[in-house]
């Protein structure tokens, strides 16, 4: 499809790069500047990106797809190549597109990416996931501090359970070896362990899984690092929801401080990594220095990763990722289409190179306010009904999902009404729950939670129980 309007690529390609780090301070690299009016696909071929409408009129195979160009009513977009007339692509053909955070001004006085839950960040070559965020201000919590959560100063008194709900069981818990129950703190079976130790208390496995847990804090930073979440026994690997008789709970009971803070959750690339979740609390100030210098509040221990890098920014009720002059950069990653916008251009990373796009629109004598232009956000720039929207509005860049994106934008919904919008929405999209601190690419899928059996007392098979257990002992006695 042809536009009136005209992008214009400004490239910058390194001879290599190492992790997908770019260094800014080089010197050895090659510049083009490229421009289209039409849809079509950036690709780099012997290391010279150019755009192509029809990647089969070349070598396929040779191809390294940076990008997708879309043209529409005088609009572009850009998205990320994943596949090509709806097949996917192999791994190693197509390169994953990066925000550069350092290029991004706001017209509000704040600088940087407007964080959302669900966004994909990468700070050198460490890459983390917004789990949570709240920006709701608490009064009154001008003395608080982490450490106190872990010291117990916050701890509530636990209320004893209701005697009318509490059953017993033929198993014990295998922790504290107690056989009753109660619907709040089940027994559950959550590994492959049978016989005795089969069961164990819900409150049990969490308490025994967070003593398990490396923790450090700080005044306004609290980490949680661990190496491998798993049964001693069957050594089968737990998840980090369970799904209880419809209910889903977090196996990982992370404490939460009040009033406004961010959950960020490290991404690794295995499963024999290191694994960790950073809380950090911003009540008490309204920027966090992350680097790996001593005085930064969150410390990442990374060759990679400068010691001044970024900041995380609290201003005006939203959280703001802004790089400190960093040497491999601060990056945001592209999953959905991000739409190009007059006057404002749109610097991304594609593998070993750096993108400035801009895009001018067709002149004219109509004055602004008679052109008859679609709203941002109406729902009509859309392709199959996957909204295209500007970035840096706080609407996360890393949703793919048509349905996903248009409940999160407060779009109506025309099918699959699975995705309503509702609370828990942001946890469930991008692969959020279960081993979700494993890198997952872009085609592969993971389970959100895992359903467990939960022990039922039955009384037809606990009255069969009593009876073998009485022949057992009649015959022991025998």
């Amino acid at each position: 499809m042809t536009s009136g309007s005209t992008v214009t690529a400004k490239i910058e390609t390194w001879t290599r790069d190492s992790f997908e780090l770019l260094d800014y301070d080089a010197t050895d690299i090659t510049k083009t500047t490229i421009k289209t009016k039409s849809s079509c696909y950036m690709i780099r071929a012997d290391s010279t990106p150019k755009f192509i409408e029809n990647p089969f009129t070349e070598e396929f195979s040779k191809l390294k797809f940076l990008a997708r160009i879309q043209a529409f009513d005088n609009h572009f977009s850009i998205s990320p190549v994943t596949s090509i007339n709806e097949k996917p692509l192999e791994r190693d053909q197509y390169e994953k597109l990066w925000l550069v955070v350092k290029s991004l001004k706001s017209k509000t006085g704040a600088s940087g990416y407007f964080l959302g839950e669900g966004d994909v960040l990468r700070i050198g070559r460490c890459k983390f996931r917004v789990k949570e965020l709240k920006n709701t201000a608490v009064s009154g919590n001008e003395n608080f501090s982490l450490c106190d959560m872990l010291s117990g100063g916050e701890e509530e008194s636990e209320e004893l359970p209701n005697s009318e709900t509490t059953r017993s069981f033929i198993l014990p818990c295998r922790i504290c070896l107690s056989e009753v129950f109660s619907p709040e703190n089940p027994l559950i079976s959550p590994c492959k362990c049978g016989g005795t130790m089969k069961y164990i208390h819900l409150k049990c496995l969490q308490q025994c899984l967070m003593s398990k847990l490396t923790t450090k804090s700080s005044d306004c930073v609290l980490s949680f690092s661990w190496k491998k979440l798993g049964c001693d026994l069957c050594k089968k690997t737990y998840p980090y929801k369970l799904i209880l008789q419809g209910r889903t709970i977090d196996l990982l009971d992370i404490p939460k401080p009040p009033g406004q803070y961010i959950i960020l959750e490290a991404l690794c690339k295995d499963k024999t990594s290191q694994k960790g979740l950073h809380v950090i609390h911003m009540a008490n100030k309204n920027c966090v220095k992350v680097g790996r210098a001593q005085d930064c509040e969150l410390r990442i221990t990374d060759i990679s990763v400068s010691r001044n890098h970024a900041k995380i920014n609290y201003i005006g009720g939203n959280f703001y990722l802004e790089d400190s002059g960093s040497k491999f950069g601060t990056l945001i990653q592209i999953k959905r289409p991000v739409l190009f916008e007059e006057n404002k251009d749109v610097k991304v990373q594609s593998g070993r190179s750096l993108i400035n796009y801009s895009i001018k629109f067709p002149w004219t004598i109509i004055p602004s306010c008679f052109r008859n232009t679609s709203s941002l956000y109406d729902g009509t720039l859309s392709t199959r009904n996957l909204p295209i929207l500007p970035f840096n509005t706080g609407i996360p860049l890393s949703i793919s999902d048509p349905y996903k994106l248009l409940a999160y934008a407060g779009m109506p919904i025309k099918s699959n009404e699975n995705y309503k919008l509702h609370k828990n929405l942001l946890y469930e999209h991008n692969e959020l729950g279960a081993n979700s601190s494993y890198e997952m690419e872009d085609n592969e899928s993971v389970e959100s939670a895992e359903e467990v059996e939960i022990a039922n007392v039955d009384e037809n098979a606990e009255a069969q129980c009593e009876e073998t257990n009485r022949f057992e002992v009649t015959a022991f006695n025998s």
